[in-house]
């Protein structure tokens, strides 16, 4: 009889040893993911609403059966607040792998955080998802964000150039106009070298000066060069910036710019409904990964049980990606059927939502995959027009439009 039993209790050891889960108190295998959360600081409108997005999935998976080839094993999440600190970042994520046994790093990184982030995964081998920044050369983290140049600088350019050739914009010159940090700088570089390739002359550069509180006298210096078109890469809340400093100039010039700054609703929202209509809605496309007005499947119903959640923070971008992050990390998991480290960074080029998945939340016409360079291997984004009740329509690419462009020449 106690030979039986022994044998039945190194078995029951081997299969949890062997699946890489671990037995929670109330007997319920988890696996334990790591949060790197920007929840306070600079970038704490990031971080806030993309950690409501990700638990209000996570918590859905749990209750719907968790990770089925680990038998059923439910997503325990460890949070850190990284609070808009890189240092804080590095050394948030090593607590979280070492006394939290985080097989698997999710972080609001930002370019900064990310980049001290990067080596703490290279030391430990932990994987790493970001679902902001990109730019890094780390074999450990796969990102959702956009490449500085086939991302963001591409997508810009290939929207001014369908206004040219679609719109009768005649754009014939541009500023660069972005976040004066590391993303900021290497989208304005990838913007001048991609410009010239549709017609387009790069006449400035007017970075503006992160977490700055007023760009007055940036904006008064492009209404004097008057580009016809000024496009970069601006943070929250030097968007924020940005369109009062539009607003008390009284510029006229036309902005296409992405993507936190110019289309998430906490924008608006900041700026208030009075200053948000005559900026926002005049000579602006906003560039996002995410819109709400999206011709996509499935969309309307997520939002729809997301807002009758009532958390307690926008709908928006931040959100959306936070939720999608979620099911990468549960078809992730998935396809690792471990909670192994190694077993976690080799099932990254395996995970595909696809288009149409009642999953995909972003508007990618390829679904959600990730290439060998550990970006999605659809890095396109979209762009939106304002309209004066603070709603958006996407206006391009026509596949996911909902409207057609009906702001270029107000003003």
């Amino acid at each position: 009889m106690r030979t039986r039993l022994v044998a039945a209790l190194v078995a029951v050891s081997t299969l949890l040893l062997t699946s890489g889960c671990v037995a929670a108190d109330d007997g319920d295998a988890t696996v334990t993911v790591g949060l790197v959360e920007s929840l306070s600081g600079d970038n704490s409108a990031y971080g806030e609403e993309s950690h409501k997005g990700f638990e209000f999935i996570i918590d859905k998976i749990n209750e719907e059966g968790g990770i089925e080839s680990l038998g059923g094993a439910k997503i325990k999440t460890e949070t850190s607040d990284t609070a808009s600190d890189p240092t804080t970042a590095a050394t948030e994520t090593r607590r979280l792998i070492g006394l939290k046994g985080a097989s698997l790093i999710v972080g609001t990184l930002l370019t900064k955080e990310m980049s001290a982030v990067a080596p703490v995964a290279d030391e430990t081998k932990v994987p790493v998802l970001s679902l902001f920044a990109g730019g890094t050369d780390s074999e450990n983290l796969y990102t959702m964000g956009l490449p500085y140049g086939r991302g963001y600088a591409q997508t810009m350019v290939d929207y001014v150039d369908y206004l040219n050739k679609h719109e009768g914009a005649n754009i014939k010159t541009a500023a660069m106009v972005g976040s004066d940090y590391e993303a900021g700088q290497q989208v304005d570089i990838e913007l001048k070298k991609r410009l010239p390739e549709i017609g387009v002359e790069p006449v400035a550069r007017v970075p503006l000066p992160t977490g700055g509180t007023d760009f007055k006298p940036q904006v008064t210096k492009l209404n004097g060069i008057k580009p016809d078109v000024s496009l970069g890469l601006v943070t929250t809340q030097d968007g924020i910036t940005l369109h009062q400093a539009r607003a008390a100039t009284g510029s006229q010039l036309l902005f296409a710019g992405g993507t936190a700054g110019f289309s998430d609703y906490s924008v608006w929202e900041a700026l208030g409904d009075k200053t948000a209509q005559k900026v926002l809605t005049q000579n602006m496309f906003a560039m996002t990964s995410f819109s709400p007005d999206a011709d996509q499947a499935h969309l309307g119903q997520f939002l729809k049980e997301a807002k009758a959640a009532e958390l307690g923070v926008p709908i928006g971008q931040n959100f959306v990606i936070g939720a999608q992050a979620a099911w990468v990390v549960k078809d992730l998991l998935e396809k690792a059927g471990s909670e192994d480290q190694e077993k976690i960074l080799q099932a990254f080029p395996e995970v595909d939502i696809p288009a149409g998945s009642e999953h995909l939340y972003l508007p990618k016409a390829d679904g959600i995959k990730f290439g060998r360079d550990r970006f999605l291997t659809d890095v396109t984004a979209i762009f939106t027009e304002w309209h004066e009740e603070g709603t958006q329509d996407v206006v391009w690419p026509e596949e996911f439009a909902s409207a057609k462009v009906s702001k270029l020449n107000d003003g």
